[in-house]
């Protein structure tokens, strides 16, 4: 009895000079170890074309030939419709007719007017009528001015009926049917029928709608990895044109559309299909890293202490002892970092070893470590001070309904 009287003192007196306490078996445990993180921001939006195009007919008149459906791509300068062309071409040959006969009538009124100078010259002719003459040339001469510009506005009439491909590219919709008639006003400010649209897909766009806290991350240029419904595992390279200058509201949270650009030489992806666009905002290979669960605040040293059945103030006392001075490395990232200290515990084959530890950039599952732990330490596993509060809560109801009928007490008996 003396012997195990001696025995326990020593033990008492050990832990009493400060020997770390043990690490119970309930705790789970991780190590620091190896890793590669990166920090992304996710965005949802919708494919569309870069630029869609308006396919207008000026003339009036029946659609005799429509070459295209929706769907169809066409090179640049092939005829898609055909209109009736038969009411320009009677308007350019009465143009033609009619620019004949202004010319006609100012040759005529040139050689009158040369006989009048002659006459007036050999004074047989009064100034009166020379003058006349002198008008009437002038008249013809802009009569044939105005001919040949109801020729030339006849012409293009004409041309107006056949609408050829404005650019290579896709036919997305169609507004008419063959044999249909068109009215073309085209004396509107938007003058002319819409007959198509047609977009160039071989380059596409996302507008991505991103939220306020993460925009300032985002810049023209960046790299992005777009994917769709459609083809779940085919990933598209992407990259940020521009983000517009203007917020938008979307259910009450402020966001900004930023356009990424897409290559689409195969074709896959079509305008209206919704896509999650993923940009890379910073990133970090090979570098130590823990469970971000592992780290922990000061405000949660005094739950922990009484959730490992330490002495008030043990935790608190070890980091002062070990406290360090480093602080986190500029590594051009510094705007995806923590920036603060957090502490961790390790296990040890002395025991428990409360440390500091400085942070880096974060997925939200791991986090960087720059200083304070080494690769191949071992991290207890702690609840927060919340989770800790929330499970004595827990615990304190169940203890309560231990009168309820039906529910066992704490001998294990049936009220």
């Amino acid at each position: 009895m003396k012997k195990i009287s001696i025995i326990l003192a020593i033990t008492l007196l050990v832990t009493a000079c400060g020997k770390p306490p043990e690490v119970a078996s309930k705790y789970g445990t991780a190590t620091v170890e190896q890793r590669n993180i990166i920090v992304t921001v996710e965005a949802a939006g919708v494919i569309e074309p870069e630029t869609t195009v308006e396919v207008k007919s000026k003339a009036s008149g029946e659609i005799l030939n429509l070459a295209v459906d929706s769907g169809t791509q066409i090179e640049a300068g092939v005829l898609m419709v055909q209109i009736d062309k038969r009411s320009p071409r009677n308007m350019l040959n009465q143009a033609e007719a009619e620019l004949e006969a202004a010319i006609a009538r100012r040759d005529i009124a040139k050689s009158q007017q040369d006989r009048a100078e002659t006459l007036h010259a050999s004074g047989t002719l009064n100034k009166v009528d020379l003058e006349k003459s002198i008008l009437e040339y002038a008249n013809a001469r802009a009569e044939v001015v105005r001919s040949q510009v109801s020729v030339e506005n006849a012409r293009i009439a004409l041309d107006d009926t056949e609408v050829r491909a404005p650019i290579t590219g896709t036919v997305i919709e169609k507004n008419v049917e063959k044999g249909q008639v068109i009215s073309s006003p085209t004396t509107d400010v938007g003058g002319g029928t819409v007959l198509l649209k047609m977009a160039d897909l071989s380059s596409v766009q996302v507008r991505a709608l991103i939220d306020e806290t993460d925009i300032g991350k985002i810049m023209a240029g960046q790299d992005a990895i777009v994917t769709v419904a459609a083809y779940p595992n085919q990933p598209f390279n992407g990259q940020v044109l521009k983000i517009e200058p203007k917020a938008e509201e979307d259910q009450a949270v402020t966001m900004f559309s930023a356009l990424v650009n897409i290559d689409n030489q195969e074709g896959l992806l079509r305008p209206g299909m919704n896509a999650e666009v993923n940009l890379r905002i910073a990133s970090r290979m090979d570098i130590p890293a823990v469970p971000t669960m592992a780290l922990r605040t000061m405000r949660d040293i005094s739950a922990s202490e009484t959730y490992l059945g330490l002495e008030e103030g043990w935790i608190r006392e070890q980091l002062r002892q070990s406290e360090t001075t480093d602080t986190a490395s500029n590594s051009g990232q510094s705007g995806y970092r923590f920036g603060n200290r957090y502490w961790l515990l390790l296990e040890t084959e002395q025991g428990l070893q409360p440390v500091y530890a400085v942070t880096g950039i974060t997925d939200l599952d791991y986090s960087e470590i720059i200083s304070g732990v080494s690769q191949g330490d071992e991290i207890v596993m702690l609840p927060s001070a919340g989770l800790i509060k929330s499970q004595e809560r827990f615990r304190d109801i169940m203890g309560g309904m231990s009168g309820v009928p039906g529910m066992k007490g704490k001998d294990g008996d049936k009220k």
